[in-house]
């Protein structure tokens, strides 16, 4: 068993799961000293960082240890001790990604990353230009999707496409590939989730060199590499770093990087100011909610790839209901159809009425005050029981107020219940609250920006 090699893996993962800051801190001329039935033994510099481990990592050290042997590990304990000169890992210069990787994967473990056509076979057969509906609110990055399809790595490296969930971006963003391998079969498309880059980086930091040149090679070899939900990297800092250089090998190579988020690059919180002028460095192009028009193309699409004869006021009743996203327009299609065949009745409007119904009651039964709290709580990272509290420091008074305009608004709750749930502020409070949003929402595009993107988190919950 070579424990300084048990270490190196095991502060790679740490490294991708806490700050710079106190990794660097923490982890600093730490070393394994022994592991005996079941027991590692840790070295570490002083008393206090002994303790610091002990209160605050130990979990995640057990875990990332764990990730290493195959036997189950009986405990941890720390010895004040100094490494040797070969138990010394500079944390800047050993960044498990970053650092050359020339080392063969082993013949037994089989890269997951080389088997053939992987790249290619995460696209959706079904995302492509010619049945993505165009109206108003994405009729430019329609465009600009266009333009780089047809010129990849030569028009608007990266293609930066945002805006609220279940609006089409991703559907735009595999049109892209596809209309790529049409004109070249030969090419190399990769599309991956945010989630999926960031579980495939900590895997590869965990296991070691071998894992890493996979990692590279997979990301790296590619003509277009597409991106969804960019945002999910902000405070990963080490993920950050990787993507970075990743990013740059693709640019320098005039490969195309196309990104989709739910909002414009200066509007993620926690992202590296090197990766938002680089995405800036583009084209941002943003999408909107579908006017009615484009509600009711795109219905009238859905129900004719479904093959289903769809009368037009049910349509038109549809689209001036269901306003949200086009996911969920879709999604009361065809659960409107499906009901019907269910019952073998025809698709009527009475039945439209009911479904959409009770989709409003469910939604108002689902959303509760605790919803709201979290998501305000996920999306400005505030403490609830800051913002419940009495402070009345800057950075709590507009997540505050959103607080009680969401609580009147979503959840349709009274001034005195909001004042109640809110800590037991006072009902003149929560009105001015509400009132203060109200007047800005109309003028002040990234407060309401923000409000469409908490409503739509919000409103999913659940579902």
């Amino acid at each position: 068993m070579n424990l300084t090699e048990i270490w190196r893996n095991t502060l790679g993962e740490l490294q991708v799961i806490l700050s710079k800051a106190n990794f660097e801190t923490w982890f600093k001329n730490t070393f394994i000293i022994d592991y005996k039935k079941g027991i590692f033994t840790i070295g570490v510099p002083t008393f206090f960082v002994e303790d610091w481990l002990k209160k605050k990592y130990f979990k995640e050290i057990q875990k990332s240890l764990q990730n290493q042997i195959d036997e189950p590990i009986q405990n941890i304990k720390f010895k004040i001790a100094t490494p040797n000169s070969e138990q010394i890992f500079s944390l800047e210069k050993d960044k498990l990604i970053h650092k050359p990787v020339d080392k063969v994967v082993e013949k037994h473990e089989p890269s997951l990353y080389n088997q053939p056509a992987l790249e290619n076979t995460t696209l959706n057969p079904d995302y492509r230009f010619e049945n993505f509906v165009v109206g108003p609110s994405n009729q430019l990055s329609f465009a600009a999707a266009q333009a780089v399809a047809k010129k990849i790595g030569q028009m608007y490296n990266p293609l930066f496409i945002y805006g609220e969930s279940g609006l089409g971006k991703t559907h735009l963003m595999q049109a892209i590939g596809h209309e790529f391998l049409k004109n070249k079969p030969s090419g190399r498309v990769l599309y991956v989730s945010t989630e999926t880059f960031v579980n495939d980086f900590i895997q590869a930091v965990s296991s070691g060199f071998g894992k890493a040149k996979d990692f590279k090679n997979r990301y790296r070899n590619v003509d277009l590499l597409l991106i969804d939900d960019i945002q999910f990297l902000s405070t990963k800092e080490s993920t950050q770093d990787e993507f970075f250089h990743t990013f740059n090998h693709l640019h320098q190579n005039k490969k195309q990087v196309v990104l989709t988020s739910d909002r414009s690059p200066n509007e993620i919180k926690g992202l590296e100011i090197r990766l938002k002028t680089r995405f800036e460095g583009g084209m941002v192009t943003d999408i909107a909610k579908p006017d009615l028009e484009t509600r009711e193309a795109i219905l009238r699409q859905k129900a004719k790839k479904l093959n289903k004869n769809v009368d037009t006021e049910i349509i038109t009743f549809i689209a001036q209901n269901i306003t949200s996203s086009v996911r969920e327009l879709e999604g009361v299609l065809n659960k409107l159809i499906a009901m019907c065949e269910l019952i073998n009745v025809e698709v009527t409007l009475d039945k439209a009425k009911e479904i959409i119904g009770n989709i409003a009651e469910n939604k108002k039964q689902r959303i509760t005050p605790e919803v709201i709290f979290r998501e305000i709580n996920k999306f400005y990272k505030i403490q609830i029981e800051d913002l419940l509290s009495k402070k009345r420091t800057k950075e709590l008074v507009v997540p505050r107020q959103i607080t009680m305009y969401l609580l009147r608004h979503v959840c349709g709750m009274s001034f005195p219940e909001i004042g109640k749930e809110m800590g037991g502020k006072d009902h003149s409070t929560i009105m001015h609250g509400c009132s203060k949003i109200e007047s800005m929402v109309s003028s002040n595009n990234r407060l309401k920006d923000d409000l469409g993107i908490l409503k739509e988190k919000i409103y999913s919950f659940g579902v």
